[in-house]
């Protein structure tokens, strides 16, 4: 992709921060040349190769940071290196389509923030079901009027006057967010160590059937409630790591009390009991609503609402 020269014409500052060598890096910078005056990429650990080739541009800064765990810990100080009022925060695998970025110059001068769809391609696919569209994050905004918290997965906290992109594919962050199960894996085992840490350090209760509650309650949501079958295979499999991600939490939480075993067997049978059978009638509910039963699901259905 040719890369055309800053506009001096507006007062937005790209921020994105990076580690490792993105693949997407330097498509991310293009799409965004014609919509700010400076580009910032906070460098959390890029490799000597994304460095030289972003340096190798002239037309970026690049400013170091430690590294992080996740990005949410950085989003509120690196705002402090934007120059200008205004801020569009890009994550190193998100890309402004043309049609986008004329939708940003047209409108942001009237609003305090902007929350913009954003169109998830995962394992080379773009998942339009699953609760992953139209998936809106606010990333434009005036740097006075937008904090974010330090959680993972934190949604910022705006005050003044916003807007919303209407949810156009063509006027929809690209997002490239994985490209091999290796890669979801990897991520999840990262952030799930986070939230076990975070659970840990809040000292708040956290218990297994919470835990398996959340990821049936994922599950369910996400494959039948949001139309997650119509994504086929990719759906069915991003469905399913959602269910698992919770039990993976709670099980490093686990680890991190030392592998403190408090559950008797009968407690550990009664839990997956009710594990197994909540997520089987939750299952079935939905397949009646979509009218995809067959008479012995039907039965079941009606056992299962006995037992419950």
């Amino acid at each position: 992709m040719k890369l055309l020269l800053f506009s001096n014409m507006t007062n937005i500052s790209v921020l994105i921060v990076a580690n490792g060598n993105p693949p997407h890096l330097l498509q991310s910078i293009a799409s965004v040349q014609s919509l700010a005056s400076e580009i910032i990429i906070i460098d959390i650990g890029l490799t000597k190769d994304a460095q030289n080739n972003i340096l190798s541009l002239n037309l970026v800064t690049i400013i170091q940071e430690k590294p992080v765990e996740y990005v949410e810990l950085l989003r509120e100080k690196s705002k402090q290196y934007a120059k200008n009022d205004y801020i569009l925060m890009l994550d190193p695998d998100e890309l402004v389509p043309p049609e986008l970025a004329t939708q940003i110059l047209e409108n942001y001068q009237k609003y305090d923030f902007i929350s913009i769809p954003r169109k998830n391609i995962i394992f080379g696919k773009w998942i339009q079901h699953s609760r992953w569209w139209p998936d809106y994050q606010i990333r434009l905004f005036k740097k006075d009027r937008v904090s974010w918290p330090k959680n993972l997965h934190a949604q910022p906290k705006t005050t003044g006057n916003g807007w919303t992109v209407p949810p156009d594919e063509n006027q929809a962050l690209e997002h490239y967010n994985y490209e091999s199960l290796d890669e979801y894996m990897a991520k999840m085992m990262r952030y799930a160590k986070a939230d076990a840490s975070t659970h840990l350090s809040s000292e708040e209760t956290f218990t297994l059937p919470q835990a398996l509650t959340q990821g049936s309650s994922e599950f369910i949501s996400r494959f039948f409630a949001a139309d997650g079958y119509k994504d086929g295979m990719h759906g069915f499999t991003l469905s399913f790591m959602q269910l698992m991600y919770y039990p993976l939490v709670y099980f490093y939480y686990w680890e991190e009390r030392k592998y403190e075993d408090k559950h008797s067997q009968n407690d550990l049978i009664n839990i997956s009991n009710h594990f197994f059978i909540s997520t089987l009638f939750e299952a079935l509910h939905w397949s009646k609503i979509r009218n995809t039963l067959n008479t012995k699901k039907r039965l079941i259905l009606q056992l299962l609402k006995i037992i419950q």
